[in-house]
């Protein structure tokens, strides 16, 4: 009985999606305009107020006497990109978001104006190239709440 049902939902789904995505009338004045996909990469809901860097990388840093890479230097990406003041992003989470090394997640140790150090125990990040891009998000990794912000310097 429960195969019978769970056989008539995906149907449905399916006919469903189908119709959606081959048959649906467009809207009208939109043409041929793509729809809205919403995309992620994992399953914690980021609250939009966090700050985040997104970057592209521009050159790898020295690796150690093992061959681990740790660090990468950066070029900040979008129309408001604000290159950040060193040491800003310690704790942030950084996600590369293409190339060998995509969805994989590190949390940055150190950074400056133009250079992104991670930490170790996450990894090296061998297998990142130039051209690769990357977030990192005021979200610290192993914990559910937001790294902690810096106070505002008071001046007396």
């Amino acid at each position: 009985m429960q195969i019978r049902i769970v056989v008539a939902f995906v149907f449905a789904t399916t006919v469903v999606c189908a119709g959606t995505a081959f048959g649906a009338p467009q809207s009208a004045g939109l043409g041929s305009a793509p729809k809205l996909i919403h995309a992620g990469h994992d399953n914690i809901v980021v609250d939009p107020a966090l700050r985040r860097f997104a970057g592209m990388v521009t050159g790898l840093g020295n690796p150690d006497a093992e061959g681990r890479i740790y660090s990468f230097k950066v070029k900040p990406l979008g129309p408001a990109a604000v290159v950040p003041t060193s040491n800003e992003m310690r704790g942030w989470r950084l996600t590369i978001l293409a190339g060998q090394r995509f969805s994989s997640v590190f949390e940055v140790q150190a950074n400056t104006e133009s250079e992104i150090t991670v930490i170790s125990r996450g990894g090296p990040l061998n297998g990142l190239a130039v051209s690769d891009v990357f977030i990192i998000e005021g979200y610290t990794p192993n914990s559910a709440q937001p790294a902690q912000q810096r106070a505002p310097a008071t001046g007396s």
